[in-house]
């Protein structure tokens, strides 16, 4: 399976491809509020043309997108930030300030602080893999966009939604042995999952792999549990 338009909800879908090079999957998201779409994350440059397909298939009209919010601001997340006006772009301060000078452009909002409100979404500033890493949650679909705190690099997709008890029990273990390589930056890591305990989480849609359904804030204190091990 290479690329794929995945629903998780009635009203969200995830849009995943392949990328050879790194043989892993990139992720972002729509949402349909009413007759507007809010998107999370943009893929790599390279995969513009399923992207752009993909928006159209959910029936994601240019006009239609009102919101896109980006969880950090890494290649594979903001690749086609320019696919949309700026001032419907959106990205943590912290990440913002680390873009070059033309890539600032693309972005007509930032917002910045530990958590927060922003139109649709609430966010958690996760400061582990960028200094202005975010997740957002939905309140409405219970779903938490987690950008790449934790992400399933190089995992099959499985079902793509779903339990994933392989995808679960294999991140666990490259978790566990990562501790043990860099115990200094495992408080930064925790205070991140501690964070997200705070959302009533029914489905983790993480930046590459699989979507994870069911048992999420067990599944969190058990990473936890195992780093602080």
């Amino acid at each position: 399976m290479n690329n794929v338009i995945a629903p998780i909800t009635d009203s969200t879908w995830a849009i995943i491809t392949y990328e050879d090079a790194w043989q892993s999957y990139v992720n972002s998201y729509v949402i349909k509020q009413g007759e507007s779409f809010v998107v999370i994350d943009s893929h790599l440059r390279k995969q513009r043309a399923y992207f752009q397909q993909a928006l159209e298939g959910i029936g994601a009209k240019p006009e239609q997108i009102e919101y896109v919010y980006f969880t950090h601001r890494h290649a594979d997340h903001i690749g086609n930030a320019d696919m949309f006006p700026s001032r419907n772009n959106w990205i943590h301060l912290d990440d913002y300030y680390e873009l070059d000078d033309f890539s600032q452009t693309l972005f007509g909002h930032t917002f910045t602080g530990s958590r927060g409100e922003l139109p649709v979404l609430r966010f958690q500033q996760l400061s582990f893999h960028t200094e202005g890493s975010v997740a957002f949650f939905d309140p409405q679909s219970k779903i938490c966009f987690v950008g790449d705190h934790i992400c399933f690099e190089k995992a099959e997709l499985g079902q793509i939604i779903g339990k994933e008890s392989e995808c679960r029990a294999a991140y666990k273990a490259q978790i566990k042995n990562w501790a043990m390589e860099e115990p200094d930056r495992v408080p930064e890591y925790v205070a991140g999952l501690t964070a997200l305990l705070e959302w009533p989480i029914e489905f983790l849609a993480t930046g590459h792999g699989p979507v994870l359904q069911g048992d999420i804030a067990e599944f969190l204190q058990e990473l936890i549990g195992i780093v602080r091990s």
